[in-house]
């Protein structure tokens, strides 16, 4: 119920506005030795839409608020004056519930700029409000608000109403009393239209009222904005909480967990819009703060993930949730340089059909990462490669040959193998197997190459391929001896270092012995890491190079 104009303290006590101090006093006690007897009474002026409403604490309550000079003046403008036989005649209607006809005798009577129409007209407002209190009726919203915006846009009225609030009310009414209350009086209806929205959930009462007013009262920002901004402030915490990419995948939980965060937010807005409070200045804050939070979890999907669609998905999200157009306009750039990024980033994919025995699957190698097999590899994180081609013969006649290619990261791993027989399909098999090895060796390697350069020459570590060390100082194997202490054999980087060479799929390192290349170690191509090998001794004997000239 619409609590401003059903506890009313005149309504409570069952008086007119034109009631004096004395006439309140002797109800207000009246009422209470009623009450105490059980006895609940009845007045005249009751209209015939509230129950339970005239309790004890009510009228205590009611008569404290009339004793108050601010306060009197809001509980004597939201009520009726009943001055004359026309006031009368309507107080009949209310006993027979017939509001219809009351509000049509105060509307005939309301035409006109001089005191009795204006009163006629506050009375009739009043009443609106107090029928849309049970009836949820579009015609007596509309009707309602404009009487009330003719009433308080006339300085008339305000005259007149002065002129007659200071005869009821001589001992506290004051000018400074009465422009205090004009100075609120838009905020206190307000709370009546955001009452009314609570009862019938219908936002047109609050929209309607701000097309109008453009106000908000204590009510709309406690029962409506508050709320609101609790649920999206909530919200935008957690995905502000978001790291999506800390264990390097963008997983459907995450994902999930976004779309319902999203959908709080927007459900929230939605209902900011139907109210007509979407572009308040405090809801545009909110509405920034949400699409900022967005945005930074698009610049870590784009960034750390490659995750340019979903990117791109939630940017455009973002930007119908930015408030202001210094904010739009930042994301509508960089939702551009998203779209320019998918775009190249479809130019430069390539699949590759992968061959198998039932059937075959796509690797689809992307401008920052590798993916099969719904598992995807960033080459940045990769730290592990292997490849290896084998044939086998009979009678030293081939007769198959064999595949296999691995990449590896900390978290995940590709493995991919296929083969042929009696050289069915032979040539097109092999040319898959190079493609995924100048891929590779172009798109991959840099990578793993530059973690092991790292590990040796700034942090000092040794690294181990195959059983055989490489370190600053060059790469070297133990060689076990039955008798003895094992002797660790080296090349140094400042030796003459041959280029190691894949032979029948193995890498071949080489060491000098009296100016002529001898095998020093070979290694299974199909070892973790023994493929870049080659380069990775170049890069070794490059910046040893460096270091011995500084």
């Amino acid at each position: 119920m619409p609590h401003t104009l059903k506890n009313n303290a005149y309504h409570i006590l069952g008086l007119d506005t034109s009631a004096s101090e004395k006439e309140i006093l002797k109800r207000s006690k009246e009422i209470i030795n009623r009450l105490k007897a059980d006895d609940i009474p009845d007045y005249d002026l009751d209209i015939g839409l509230f129950e339970n409403f005239r309790t004890e604490i009510a009228v205590k309550d009611a008569l404290q608020r009339l004793q108050a000079p601010k306060k009197r003046i809001k509980e004597y403008f939201f009520w009726f004056q009943i001055a004359d036989s026309i006031d009368e005649q309507v107080l009949g209607l209310f006993k027979l519930k017939d509001y219809l006809n009351a509000i049509r005798i105060w509307q005939n009577a309301s035409e006109g700029q001089n005191t009795k129409a204006f009163f006629y007209k506050k009375n009739l407002a009043i009443l609106y409000c107090l029928v849309l209190a049970v009836e949820d009726n579009k015609d007596y919203l509309q009707n309602s608000l404009v009487a009330w915006k003719e009433l308080l846009d006339s300085d008339k009225f305000w005259a007149s109403f002065s002129k007659i609030y200071k005869l009821h009310d001589e001992q506290t009414a004051s000018e400074d009393i009465i422009s205090d209350f004009k100075n609120h009086v838009v905020k206190y209806l307000s709370d009546i239209y955001t009452e009314l929205h609570l009862i019938h959930k219908n936002s047109d009462y609050v929209n309607e009222f701000q097309n109008i007013f453009s106000a908000k009262g204590e009510k709309i920002k406690k029962n409506v904005l508050d709320p609101a901004y609790h649920a999206i402030n909530k919200a935008v915490e957690e995905l502000e909480k978001m790291e999506v990419s800390k264990d390097g995948e963008f997983d459907k939980e995450e994902s999930e967990l976004i779309k319902r965060l999203v959908a709080t937010i927007q459900k929230e807005l939605n209902q900011l819009i139907d109210l007509g409070l979407y572009d308040e200045s405090q809801t545009k804050i909110m509405r920034d703060r949400a699409a900022n939070a967005l945005r930074t979890i698009v610049l870590d999907l784009h960034n750390n993930l490659d995750e340019l669609d979903k990117s791109h998905g939630l940017l455009e999200v973002a930007i119908k949730l930015a408030g202001t157009e210094s904010l739009k306009n930042k994301l509508q750039v960089e939702l551009e340089q998203i779209q320019k990024h998918i775009t190249e980033d479809a130019e430069n994919s390539l699949a590759i059909e992968i061959p198998g025995t039932l059937r075959s699957a796509t690797m689809l190698f992307k401008n920052n990462f590798v993916e099969y097999n719904d598992k995807r590899i960033f080459y940045k994180d990769a730290t592990g490669i292997s490849y290896h081609a084998k044939s086998q013969s009979i009678n030293f006649i081939p007769v198959s040959q064999s595949y296999s290619y691995m990449i590896a990261s900390e978290n995940e791993t590709i493995s991919i193998s296929f083969g042929t027989t009696l050289h069915i399909g032979k040539k097109a098999k092999q040319d898959v197997w190079t493609r995924l090895i100048g891929l590779s060796e172009n798109l991959i390697e840099p990578h793993i190459i530059k973690k092991m350069m790292k590990q040796i020459f700034e942090r000092d570590e040794a690294i181990t391929i195959g059983g055989y060390e490489f370190s600053k100082q060059g790469y070297s194997r133990t060689v076990f001896k039955l008798f003895g202490k094992n002797q660790k054999e080296t090349v140094y980087w400042s030796d003459t270092i041959y280029v190691p060479k894949f032979d029948s799929g193995n890498v071949v390192l080489w060491w000098d012995k009296n100016g002529k290349g001898q095998i020093f170690a070979t290694i299974p191509m199909s070892t973790t890491n023994a493929v870049v090998i080659p380069e990775l001794i170049k890069a070794c004997v490059n910046r040893s190079q460096l270091l011995y000239e500084k």
